[in-house]
C-alpha cells in the first residue's frame, strides 16, 4: 500500500522552509553573541581578575612587611626599663595587614581554580558548538532544500491538467462513439443477401 499525504495548502512547505532559515541566521547570529560574551569572560578572568590579584597580594605582603618594622620600631622607641610596651596601634595595623594579606591570598587561589573550571566548561561548549553549527550548516539546509522539492513538485502536480479519457462518459451517461463502435457510424449495415 502506498504512503500518502494530506496536504491542504502548498504554501505551509515555503512557509516552513523560510522558518527554517530565520531559525538558522538567528542561531548563528547567537553563537556569535555568545561567543564574544565567552571572550569577555576569558578576558576577565584570565587576565582582569588575575592581575588585580596579583598586584594586591603583592601590596598586601608589603603592607605585612611594614606593619611589622613599624610594630618593631615601636617597641625599641618606647621601651623603658626593659618593659616591653603595649603598641597596640602597630599591632593591630599588623593584624589588619596579614587579614588583607590571608584575603588577597584565597582570592589569587580562587582565581586560578575558577579559571581552570571556566577554561574546561568553554571546551565542552566548543565541541557542542562545532555539532550544532555542523547541524545548522547541514540538516537545516537539506530540510530547506527537501521543503523546497517537494513545494515545486506539488506545484508542477497541481497545475497539471487532468487528462480526458477515452472512456468517459457521454452526456447521455453510455459511451462515447468511436469509428469501431457500432455506435460510431450511422450508415446501414450492408444486407449480405442483397445482390
Amino acid at each position: 500500500m502506498g504512503r500518502t499525504a494530506r496536504i491542504t495548502s502548498i504554501g505551509v512547505l515555503q512557509t516552513t522552509a523560510t522558518a527554517l532559515q530565520r531559525f538558522r541566521g538567528e542561531a548563528s547570529g547567537s553563537l556569535d553573541d555568545l561567543d564574544i560574551e565567552l571572550r569577555r569572560i576569558l578576558d576577565w578572568i584570565h587576565h582582569d581578575r588575575k592581575e588585580f590579584w596579583d598586584r594586591e597580594l603583592r601590596r598586601s605582603s608589603e603592607m605585612v612587611s611594614q606593619a611589622k618594622i613599624q610594630l618593631q620600631q615601636a617597641r625599641i622607641s618606647r621601651q623603658i626599663a626593659g618593659h616591653e610596651p603595649a603598641c597596640v596601634d602597630e599591632k593591630r595595623a599588623l593584624e589588619r595587614a596579614k587579614r588583607r594579606l590571608e584575603v588577597a591570598e584565597q582570592k589569587v587561589q580562587a582565581v586560578r581554580v575558577f579559571a581552570h573550571a571556566i577554561d574546561r566548561a568553554i571546551e565542552e561548549y566548543q565541541r557542542s558548538r562545532a555539532q550544532f553549527v555542523t547541524w545548522l550548516e547541514t540538516d537545516v539546509l537539506q530540510a530547506v532544500a527537501a521543503l523546497d522539492r517537494m513545494s515545486a513538485s506539488l506545484e508542477s502536480y497541481v497545475s497539471l491538467e487532468t487528462p480526458v479519457s477515452p472512456h468517459a462518459a457521454t452526456p447521455s451517461g453510455g459511451l462515447p462513439a468511436t469509428e469501431d463502435s457500432p455506435l460510431a457510424s450511422d450508415k446501414s449495415v450492408p444486407d449480405e443477401k442483397k445482390s
